[in-house]
């Protein structure tokens, strides 16, 4: 793909949403760049997107919604780390299909209200990879590929599917895998209740440099910790946050 911070004027997605105007989603949330978040909004009216968006939600609400709150935060993040504006709508692009592969996932592992097995797991993983291959088979997707696949790549390289480390991991993996697991984290399951807030950050925070990209850490916990404290503004028409 490439160097992953390069620019692209003439992008196929980008050159798609500057064509439309249609908003069928008024989100993502968290942002302070409304050029970006037009063109967030945009990427809903897109075709493939709308199509592949719409298999989850019909296949489970919960992958469907997880989804779209790891794209809201990994965009932040990505802010917070120096992204420009069409970087973040990459890194938001990338996190909201991030699972789709879970539309092969069989129904019985991916609802299964209990524990996984070793072996199931050994299914869950699949996803990844299979998330890569969907958009890869997209035209105007396809350089999407590498960062998608590899948004379970852990910094040691004890992810996977690829064991990648460090810096070969593209940095939108390595953003949407903080934003990912924090969702988890404190998400309920039907076997357990999630974490506090506060408890999930002390976790991405043991784990940083092994696990999480240092730099994609602190920045997410710093975001958070900014707006709980009350230091970020919201935007007068649209309550958007924007960390002061």
């Amino acid at each position: 793909m490439g160097n992953p911070r390069a620019k692209n004027d003439h992008h196929p997605i980008l050159s798609f949403v500057n064509r439309e105007s249609q908003d069928l989603r008024p989100n993502p949330k968290l942002i302070g760049d409304l050029k970006a978040k037009e063109s967030m909004a945009q990427l809903h009216s897109h075709p493939e997107v709308n199509r592949l968006l719409s298999l989850m939600w019909r296949k489970d609400t919960d992958t469907y919604n997880h989804s779209h709150r790891v794209a809201d935060w990994a965009q932040w993040v990505g802010g917070q780390l120096g992204l420009d504006s069409q970087e973040r709508v990459e890194l938001y692009l990338c996190a909201l299909l991030h699972d789709v592969g879970k539309l092969m996932t069989p129904v019985e592992v991916l609802k299964k209200p209990g524990a996984l097995t070793n072996a199931e797991f050994a299914v869950m993983k699949m996803h990844s990879s299979d998330s890569g291959d969907v958009v890869k088979r997209i035209t105007d997707l396809a350089h999407l590929e590498r960062p998608i696949r590899g948004h379970h790549e852990r910094v040691d390289g004890r992810g996977y599917p690829d064991q990648l480390s460090a810096n070969q991991i593209h940095i939108f993996s390595r953003i949407i895998l903080v934003c990912d697991t924090f969702d988890a984290m404190t998400s309920d399951r039907v076997y357990r209740k999630g974490l506090s807030k506060e408890r999930a950050f002390e976790e991405l925070e043991r784990f940083s440099g092994s696990q999480f990209d240092p730099d994609a850490a602190q920045a997410f916990i710093k975001a958070h910790q900014e707006m709980d404290a009350g230091r970020a503004i919201f935007l007068e028409d649209d309550k958007e946050p924007k960390v002061a």
